[in-house]
């Protein structure tokens, strides 16, 4: 039996070892090797811009049902998957064993109240939402003109109704005290608070496409008219963070990102550490913009077709591998969301997750997560480093070796 109390054991994880065993990697480097592969996780794609549900898709697996022209997914830190399918009139919950539940409407286009059980209210065309980690979802219940809410009991409740209509992007934001919400509007950007009501905070943006808050505190919303990003000032001023305002989307990479084409860029989201991802639909690509405002491909893609390649590969792959991302989106454990063309296609690029401890039936393990072979060695003095196991691509428990009382052992994962 291990003596937890008389062993330290420190994991270290590095993708990228100079001779020092120092990372020597860019920023954009240590970025892309912490992401592994690329996988499908709803829809079919066999039919286009339709109300494609049936009763028999309740219950059944994701990845076996039509989705009816997804606009929007998030995930919630369980690791299940919202998707706001707009032509079905509902929000889909995907669970964590991959099957497919409705989570809010009726499937049947209309209006009949703003306040019920999430399952007997009726959506129209719910073009965006937006996800807590705890789970609670907002929706952005477009013909309706209103913003509803789905809590944790599965009750839907109306939290702002705007007569005067939203835009055609799915931008939409909500805090987490719910004392604020930004969404869009007729090519503008308006805000909702308690004391103000509704406002226009952007009076004026070509075609918007989504919105979010940047880890600082700040709006930042997509044009696809002028193919750019902006950090919203609090005056309501517009700063350039991406795109040069063209649509000459290129194969130029790891350049500044105001100086590139961003071809009807529609999605973004924000990383911790104020690196962000968006997506362009008729570019077909995801990028991802780093610290330095330096602008990289992340995944590759086309504008139009029907492209869905890659799935169970390592997402830098060479290739296209999308086609016309509608949005994208980080999940609470860093995994990236897409969702691609009017088809419906879902797709999800995953994390490398953190090695972590686990303890069962008197044995102490090393869990790991890896898309890749990955290696684990040991060392008693973090000098000498020994090679314990080399390893495929898997996500299993390993059980780690018994050591004296009062020894010390130090771990490190490399990919």
């Amino acid at each position: 039996m291990y003596r937890l109390l008389t062993l330290t054991f420190i994991v270290l994880c590095l993708s990228s070892v100079g001779s020092q065993g120092q990372t020597s990697a860019t920023e954009r480097d240590r970025v892309f090797a912490g992401y592994a592969t690329l996988k499908t996780i709803a829809g079919l794609s066999e039919e286009e811009d339709a109300n494609y549900w049936v009763p028999e898709f309740e219950g059944a697996v994701a990845t076996e049902i039509e989705l009816s022209n997804p606009h929007m997914t998030m995930a919630d830190a369980a690791g299940n998957y919202y998707i706001a399918d707009k032509e079905s009139h509902s929000i889909l919950k995907v669970d964590t064993n991959g099957i497919v539940h409705t989570h809010a409407g009726t499937h049947i286009a209309g209006y009949n109240g703003d306040e019920g059980a999430a399952l007997e209210i009726q959506l129209n065309n719910p073009n965006g939402l937006h996800v807590h980690p705890d789970g609670t979802v907002y929706i952005l219940d477009f013909f309706n003109r209103r913003i509803r809410k789905v809590d944790l009991e599965g009750r839907l409740t109306t939290l702002l109704h705007d007569e005067a209509g939203f835009g055609p992007g799915r931008g939409l934001w909500v805090s987490r005290d719910e004392q604020r919400i930004f969404y869009n509007g007729s090519n503008s950007v308006k805000r909702w608070t308690p004391a103000a009501g509704i406002e226009t905070v952007v009076p004026s943006i070509s075609d918007p496409g989504n919105l979010t808050v940047d880890p600082q505190g700040a709006l930042v919303v997509t044009s696809r008219g002028a193919h750019q990003v902006y950090r919203v000032g609090e005056d309501g001023s517009l700063t350039v963070i991406a795109g040069d305002g063209s649509d000459s989307e290129s194969a130029i990479d790891a350049v500044p990102a105001t100086s590139v084409g961003l071809e009807s860029v529609r999605g973004v989201a924000f990383l911790p550490s104020g690196a962000f991802f968006v997506a362009t639909q008729k570019g077909g690509d995801i990028w991802y913009v780093d610290t330095q405002g330096n602008i990289h491909r992340f995944i590759g893609g086309t504008r139009s077709g029907n492209v869905i390649s890659g799935d169970g590969q390592r997402f830098s792959e060479p290739g296209d591998k999308i086609s016309e991302p509608r949005a994208v989106s980080v999940a609470p454990n860093g995994d990236v969301i897409i969702t691609t063309n009017d088809r419906g296609i879902v797709r999800v690029v995953e994390r490398f997750q953190e090695p972590r401890f686990i303890w069962s039936d008197d044995r102490l393990g090393l869990a790991v997560t890896a898309g890749r072979e990955h290696t684990v060695e040991t060392s008693l003095d973090l000098q000498s480093w020994q090679t314990w196991q080399v390893l495929e691509a898997s996500t299993t428990t390993y059980d780690l070796p018994a050591l004296p009382d009062g020894e010390r052992l130090f771990l490190r994962v490399r990919w």
